[in-house]
């Protein structure tokens, strides 16, 4: 069911994705070779890619673990949407979730061992947290409840989600070892992000006419505003780390475009301009680079270039489909 169509794949933007914490340049990614999609591993200064995957299925979402010693995704092979992983160098691979689980995205939480999983139901999603060493389930939403994943705490403490009741929504935080429930803000919204000092959040808040807007506030929901507007809600930010700044997209298609904004909303910047769509920004661990998506020669390559939109550098130089990246 995730696997309709490659170019739909496009639309689940930066699935268990972040910046690590590991002083690492390794670039992971998904791409289509001859019709088949497998992940690569490149390094950041290097010239030739290392093949992680090679499956009959398709093998999408990479994401690296925040200590880089492990990659989780997102495959087909086994028929439905599962979880896997892997270690870094593409060895020790095992399916995290049965055949009669379908997984639509995840996040590895801080301590690289627990994964919150959104998992689709009959009629709703849920999440659930994993427990990797010890391979235990436990429930964070209620079945009630539509849920799609946002992020986890720098402490580990919290996962912020997003709930959906029809056509209204609301921002929540849920303590994934105890019973506290906390909602931060009342509305419909996407791809709420936790700030890496852990004292803000960030998500896309939709507006009654269908546009959306970049929305900071405190880890309680507290001073609320927004710093960005228009932006493409469906592609999701990425907080500096120091906390001070975002990185997003605005417009859709050809005309979107990578910013930079400060926290507050300050000292907005244009970091790409061209006539093709620019897509999935990340920060380095450093803040020193921004990584994104590019379809410049009409396919997706993965770009780095500096924070300030300087020193742009393709990494992939392949011609087929890249759909997904991390670092």
């Amino acid at each position: 069911m995730l696997f309709l169509g490659l170019s739909i794949l496009l639309a689940f933007a930066a699935v268990g994705c972040g910046s690590s914490d590991s002083e690492s340049n390794d670039v992971v990614y998904s791409l289509e070779v001859d019709g088949n999609v497998d992940l690569f591993k490149i390094g950041a200064d290097e010239e030739k890619a290392v093949r992680m995957t090679n499956s009959a299925g398709v093998d999408v979402f990479p994401a690296w673990s925040p200590n880089k010693k492990l990659i989780a995704f997102i495959s087909n092979q086994n028929d439905g949407s599962a979880l896997w992983l892997m270690d870094a160098n593409g060895e020790s691979k095992r399916q995290l979730t049965g055949p009669n689980v379908d997984v639509s995205d995840f996040r590895w939480s801080p301590d690289s061992v627990r994964i919150a999983v959104e998992i689709v139901g009959d009629s709703r999603r849920g999440i659930s947290i994993l427990d990797t060493d010890l391979d235990e389930w436990s429930s964070l939403t209620v079945n009630s409840e539509d849920a799609r994943i946002g992020d986890w705490s720098p402490d580990g403490e919290w996962v912020v989600y997003v709930a959906r009741e029809g056509a209204d929504g609301a921002i929540r935080r849920r303590n994934p070892t105890g019973v506290d429930e906390i909602t931060i803000a009342e509305g419909r919204g996407l791809n709420p992000r936790w700030s890496r000092n852990g004292q803000f959040i960030a998500f896309s808040r939709v507006n009654e006419d269908g546009s959306f807007d970049l929305v900071v506030l405190d880890k309680d929901g507290n001073g609320e505003s927004v710093v960005a507007a228009g932006v493409n809600g469906k592609t999701a930010h990425d907080w500096s780390p120091d906390s001070k700044q975002l990185v997003y997209v605005i417009g859709s298609d050809s005309d979107a475009e990578v910013y930079v904004t400060g926290r507050d909303g300050n000292d907005a910047k244009q970091l790409t301009s061209n006539r093709v769509t620019d897509d999935q920004p990340l920060w380095s661990a450093d803040g020193s680079s921004i990584l994104f998506l590019s379809d410049g020669d009409g396919t997706f390559d993965v770009y780095r270039m500096s924070k300030d939109g300087d020193q742009q550098s393709r990494l992939t130089s392949k011609s087929e489909l890249v759909l997904s990246a991390d670092w």
